[in-house]
């Protein structure tokens, strides 16, 4: 019994060491895992303010690029005789006012198709006026400006504002073509000019979106 008693304390003994020795060995093993871990947690800690900045320069781009747009929407805006006209027929007006005018859906169609045209000839148009701005910045940062290209290209420029104002008239007729007699006479009632741009005018913008 003695025997077999030593026998087991020695069994029970050599366990305990085993176990001990052992714990050691695991804990370098998970520790490369653990270490692994924290490296690419700080790795996305140090990508993190890159991409918000990369979020915020996009962001940027796109406010400045709506800020353009706008002030390009104000400056045709700010023209008399579009301002003066565009209540009068203007197809982004006409489509605003569908449902009070009874628009059918050909006359939808219509309308849309003359917008899109007169939006391709303003974009091209105000792209010939900046086209001709730079040309007299050009000469008149040299130092000898030759004040007759100067005179040319105002006179270019207001060429240019006619055409503009030439092709929205003529959109603006072929617009009232498509309405009936008595959607012409709805038009007339609503309202007019300056009137026209609070709720329910904003023909140019409109027609530029």
């Amino acid at each position: 019994m003695k025997k077999q008693n030593l026998f087991l304390t020695a069994l029970t003994l050599f366990a305990f060491l085993a176990i001990s020795f052992a714990q050691p060995a695991l804990a370098q093993h998970k520790a490369p895992k653990q270490g692994t871990k924290r490296m690419q947690m700080m790795q996305q800690e140090q990508k993190a303010p890159q991409m918000m900045g990369a979020q915020k320069q996009g962001k940027g781009k796109m406010m400045g690029m709506g800020k353009m747009m706008g002030m390009d929407k104000m400056q045709m805006m700010s023209d008399p005789v579009i301002k003066s006209l565009h209540t009068y027929g203007c197809p982004g007006f006409l489509l605003k006012n569908a449902d009070q005018l009874n628009l059918t859906d050909q006359q939808k169609q219509t309308l849309n198709k003359l917008k899109l045209e007169f939006k391709k000839a303003a974009v091209k148009n105000k792209a010939d006026i900046q086209v001709a701005t730079l040309d007299i910045q050009e000469v008149m940062n040299s130092n000898n400006p030759d004040f007759g290209k100067v005179k040319a290209e105002i006179k270019k420029i207001n060429a240019l504002q006619a055409e503009l104002h030439s092709a929205f008239l003529n959109t603006l007729i072929k617009a009232r073509k498509n309405l009936t007699a008595e959607q012409l006479s709805k038009l007339n009632a609503l309202p007019k000019g300056m009137h026209g741009m609070g709720m329910q005018g904003h023909g140019m913008m409109n027609m530029m979106k």
